[in-house]
């Protein structure tokens, strides 16, 4: 789990001074008007590497556990939902339910299955999810999330 973290902190930090300083680079501020992504990962290094990384593209919230993200769902509504498949409390496929059941804007909620398990993307299309597999870099996390909103968006 730590080569994994570094992994992508070294990704992040890659990504990041390459385009800091690039022309036409978005300067919107944090909230307005970008998707919400609700991150579910118990692990605080991934998920707080996640924060910095999608905070720079997404309005974002996270929670450690399936029980803390579907009551966050529920009151914060997220276009998104970047899923760890290994939470504490809960399977992902309970998660994923919960959160389908929500009600009926939730039924069809984009969700991404974030694993390390062999068959993520097995996993991920039995429960209508987008995979990306861990480790990951950054540019394979923002386009799993960009495929999962994509039917979202309008023209």
């Amino acid at each position: 789990m730590v080569g994994q973290t570094r992994e992508l902190l070294r990704s992040c930090y890659e990504i990041g001074s390459m385009d800091r300083d690039k022309p036409g680079r978005s300067t919107t501020t944090k909230g307005e008007g970008r998707p919400r992504v609700l991150l579910a990962d118990d692990d605080e290094d991934i998920r707080s590497v996640f924060e910095m990384v999608l905070s720079d593209h997404f309005e974002v919230s996270a929670a450690s556990t399936g029980a803390e993200a579907v009551a966050l769902a529920e009151t914060w509504r997220p276009d998104v939902v970047l899923l760890d498949w290994t939470l504490p409390d809960r399977s992902g496929a309970d998660v994923v339910h919960s959160l389908r059941t929500i009600g009926p804007d939730f039924a069809t909620l984009p969700i991404v299955v974030v694993s390390g398990a062999a068959a993520v993307k097995e996993i991920a299309a039995r429960v209508g999810a987008i995979p990306c597999p861990k480790p990951c870099d950054v540019d394979q996390l923002l386009a799993a999330i960009e495929r999962a909103l994509a039917p979202t968006r309008r023209v």
